[in-house]
């Protein structure tokens, strides 16, 4: 299976996902051509709004490649700023969070076959997000959490608003690039385990789609 990852920022890569995945090829964003090959693809996260994509053209881009997939059924993750893309790419709506951001480790809700899957109801994992999206047509809420919406999926398209690539150090570079607090990565740190666990259910899943 041959998996095309999309980076809209250089720091935001596959993180721990990278070791699950055989036969990857990285692109960043702006590389993008539009005819690209893939059987499944990933969209990584970055510091830009979806909305912004008059000033980072290689968004609409992507959003073409989630729709191409979409009519293929091929299977798609997105995370974070790549769960926006694909809601606006599918009809949902991407705007500045009215609650604020979420960052840092904290807890969302798992609703639906995501629930099932894992056999939990809330998982521990890590944010660093502004924006939000309101859900496509036909989609399937996974997960939310006090503010916002988390997961969706849609036939084969598994959108996630949390991180599940990160470990510590990861973190670690994205405050050294971004700025902030340095507990963010000791935060990180203290829940690798089950963050770490969480990725292998949650990718497990979506490859079962």
């Amino acid at each position: 299976m041959k998996f095309l990852a999309v980076y809209n920022h250089p720091v935001e890569t596959l993180g721990r996902l990278k070791r699950h995945l055989s036969d990857v090829k990285e692109v960043h964003a702006e590389e993008l051509k539009g005819n690209e090959e893939f059987d499944s693809l990933i969209i990584m996260g970055g510091p830009m709004g979806v909305y912004e994509s008059d000033r980072y053209p290689f968004l609409k881009t992507e959003m073409e490649l989630v729709r191409r997939a979409y009519k293929e059924n091929k299977r798609v993750l997105g995370i974070c700023l790549g769960s926006q893309i694909i809601a606006e790419a599918l009809g949902g709506k991407v705007v500045k969070g009215q609650f604020g951001s979420e960052l840092g480790i904290s807890r969302v809700k798992l609703v639906g076959e995501l629930r099932e899957y894992l056999g939990k109801d809330e998982i521990t994992v890590f944010q660093w997000h502004g924006d939000t999206f309101s859900l496509p047509p036909n989609a399937r809420l996974l997960a939310y959490s006090e503010k916002y919406f988390q997961a969706f999926r849609i036939n084969r398209i598994l959108a996630l608003q949390f991180h599940v690539e990160v470990d510590s150090e990861m973190v670690k570079n994205w405050l050294r690039v971004y700025g902030g607090d340095e507990r963010l990565a000791e935060e990180v740190k203290d829940n690798e385990k089950e963050l770490k666990n969480n990725l292998d259910s949650i990718l497990k899943y979506w490859l079962s789609l």
